[in-house]
């Protein structure tokens, strides 16, 4: 048969779809190649023009790309701004002590006996003098005499107080008098007297007595463990940052990061094997070739790990890496373990300098670990995280005392939808159990029970949390996953794209005002959310997988296990700044897939751009309705191996559009 007479495929995409037994996807009536009238089109032109269109949605009928301008500019906002302002309340303080706590602190967004653990120990010892009782201010100082010539002569020195472009609040001293090269302003230069050099270096002997100290111990240290134990040190550490980004560390002047712009540990953009890697070759350079900073910095990082895996150096971000701070977080997480198992054998860590030993601490660390392996297992631990540094700081997350005001008004919504009433999720859980395949019936406005549910608990948890944006993401096929898992397939589980997985995000109506009313511009926000958190679902996939060459190969992150509260998270990463998402409350879930378990394959998490943070309260109720959510799942997975597949086909982009842009379907806002 010649090309020219060969049949022409009329199937639409609906029709191949449904022949695979994939879901179909949207596409808009005008587009439709049955439409009367109108030219049939074959289902690869469909895909070729779906995958052409952009996909915010209030552009859903153009080109993608083809926008004349952006709709935000960004350049300056976010942490640059958050600086530039620190700057100025600096400079207008009324007092040295103000000016220092000011820029320590970020203009408040951290707590001060934190923020103070950036500094190094000789600018801690600087400021101690620099703000000690009784000293005069010197000229140019608020509240000092008029600064002159004869007064500047009269100094001994003058000190810079200059902010990083971290953040960091840097202090030139006698020893370090030059500025840093990514300062971004001088908020102060402080003159200092005979009195103040004097006071200093009595502290300074003590600072550089804990040095030696430190550095004596992680020496020995690298020697006691010989070149077998460098290795697995320096080795497991690679692994450890690059699963767990970001990392954001110091010592002294230095920045140890895996951020783009940082660059200099193992990350999403430089490759263990890079030598602008810090460590690249370390482990097998002998010990006397190590300097003295690599020392520390490997002994610190290295007990932290030891202490509790890869997300223990994130409780380190914004710190300088000492053996005092280490020893201060191994006490300060000895007490809150101790809360829940007073019986816990953990030893106590000496309070001064020179009492503790890295052996000892290593001891420390090893019984932390346990202890905290069963805490996380328990779900007994969360994170706040203040994204000004990126710090995670672990606490005791209580158990609920009954149904909280929360799940009583979302169970209340969710009984018009259930095929009878529960009065809290547990009943709700119980009673899908027993109606099963209630899952898998098409209602009024979704082709399953299961996406109706999940579309009625993120849409009751925006309005009954007081959220901006309320969302929970998953895996659109459990059933494909299912059938992957049994041929151990894993190179295809990894092969899977952002499409595969799923998002719904539903704004409250405080979105729409925020927003000056353009449901265009809600709709576009709650499309980057969702399609940040297929990224987000996606990534994290293969670390639920066995160490197959296929799974390694491909970018992922370690899963996350422990529900979370977040602040200030308007100031980095580039989608947060651009919606204004500050605050947050997240709990991700483990779901059982053919008795597998995928760690972090769903989520409840709600959204402020604006008011108060979320409290722990609301973290606990969170935790509650996203286990409801993965339990729902559970139960399409086991329907699923019993011969009833379920797939979610709603909330793409086109979902989010009609839901919150289109006047014929039931607004969210």
């Amino acid at each position: 048969m010649h090309r020219s007479e060969r049949p022409q495929r009329t199937d639409t995409v609906a029709q191949r779809a449904a022949s695979a037994g994939e879901p179909a996807q949207r596409t808009p009536p005008s587009e439709r190649a049955d439409r009367p009238g109108g030219p049939v089109k074959s289902a690869r032109r469909l895909a070729m023009e779906e995958a052409r269109r952009s996909k915010r949605p209030s552009r859903s009928d153009r080109p993608a790309g083809t926008t004349p301008e952006p709709d935000r500019v960004l350049d300056g906002a976010g942490f640059e701004e958050l600086l530039r302002r620190t700057l100025s309340r600096a400079r207008g303080a009324t007092d040295t002590a103000s000016q220092i706590e000011t820029l320590l602190t970020l203009d408040g967004r951290l707590e001060a006996d934190h923020a103070r653990r950036a500094l190094t120990r000789a600018e801690a010892a600087a400021l101690e003098t620099l703000t000690r009782p009784g000293r005069e201010p010197g000229p140019g100082e608020p509240g000092g005499p008029r600064p002159t010539s004869d007064a500047a002569s009269a100094s001994v020195f003058t000190s810079a107080l200059v902010l990083t472009r971290h953040g960091r609040l840097l202090v030139t001293l006698p020893g370090a008098r030059s500025l840093p090269e990514d300062f971004v302003g001088v908020a102060a230069r402080i003159g200092w007297s005979e009195a103040d050099l004097a006071h200093y270096r009595l502290l300074l002997a003590d600072a550089d007595q804990r040095v030696a100290h430190e550095i004596h111990e992680s020496r020995t240290w690298l020697e006691r463990i010989g070149a077998e134990g460098r290795t697995r040190a320096v080795a497991a550490l690679r692994n450890a940052v690059f699963m767990v980004p970001p990392v954001q560390l110091y010592r002294d002047r230095t920045v140890y990061s895996n951020l783009r712009d940082d660059g200099n540990l193992t990350g999403k953009t430089l490759l263990p094997t890079h030598p602008d890697c810090f460590f690249h070759h370390l482990d097998r350079l002998p010990p006397q070739m190590w300097t003295d900073e690599e020392a520390v910095v490997v002994a610190c990082l290295w007990l932290l790990h030891l202490s509790g895996g890869p997300n223990r150096i994130e409780s380190f971000n914004g710190y300088q890496l000492t053996l005092d701070h280490v020893a201060d977080n191994f006490r300060a997480m000895r007490a809150l373990y101790l809360q829940v198992d007073p019986d816990a054998d953990i030893d106590v860590v000496p309070d001064r300098p020179g009492e503790y030993t890295v052996e000892g601490l290593e001891t420390v660390a090893a019984r932390l670990a346990v202890v905290r392996a069963e805490l996380v297992s328990g779900r007994r631990l969360y994170y706040e995280i203040n994204a000004t540094t990126r710090r995670k700081s672990e606490f005791l997350l209580p158990g609920p005392s009954g149904p909280s005001r929360q799940e009583k008004g979302i169970c209340e919504r969710l009984s018009g939808l259930l095929p009878g009433e529960a009065a809290d999720l547990d009943a709700a859980v119980a009673l899908l159990r027993s109606e099963r395949d209630w899952l898998a019936e098409p209602m009024p406005e979704h082709p399953s029970g299961f996406e109706a549910l999940i579309h009625t608990v993120v849409a009751a948890a925006t309005e009954h949390f007081a959220a901006d944006f309320a969302l929970s993401r998953g895996i659109r096929s459990l059933p494909k996953l299912i059938d992957a898992l049994g041929r151990r397939d894993w190179a295809e589980i990894v092969s899977w794209e952002l499409p595969d997985f799923y998002c719904c995000v539903v704004p409250g109506a405080t979105a729409l005002a925020q927003h000056g009313g353009d449901r265009a511009s809600v709709a576009d926000s709650a499309w980057a959310m969702s399609a940040r958190m297929q990224y987000n679902t996606w990534h994290v996939m293969p670390g639920n997988l066995p160490k197959d060459p296929a799974v390694q190969a491909r970018d992922f992150l370690a899963p996350h296990a422990l529900p979370d509260l977040a602040v200030h998270s308007d100031l980095h990463h580039r989608g947060h700044v651009a919606n204004n998402i500050r605050y947050s409350a997240r709990s991700p879930e483990r779901v059982m897939v053919a008795g597998h378990p995928f760690q972090s394959l769903t989520d409840l998490r709600i959204l402020r751009c604006e008011g108060p943070p979320f409290e722990r309260s609301d973290l606990v109720a969170v935790t509650r309705v996203a286990r409801f959510l993965a339990q729902a799942a559970d139960l399409v997975a086991e329907s699923a191996q019993h011969g009833k597949p379920i797939t979610v086909t709603a909330f793409d982009h086109h979902w989010h559009r009609r839901t919150i842009i289109d006047s014929t379907q039931e607004r969210h806002v």
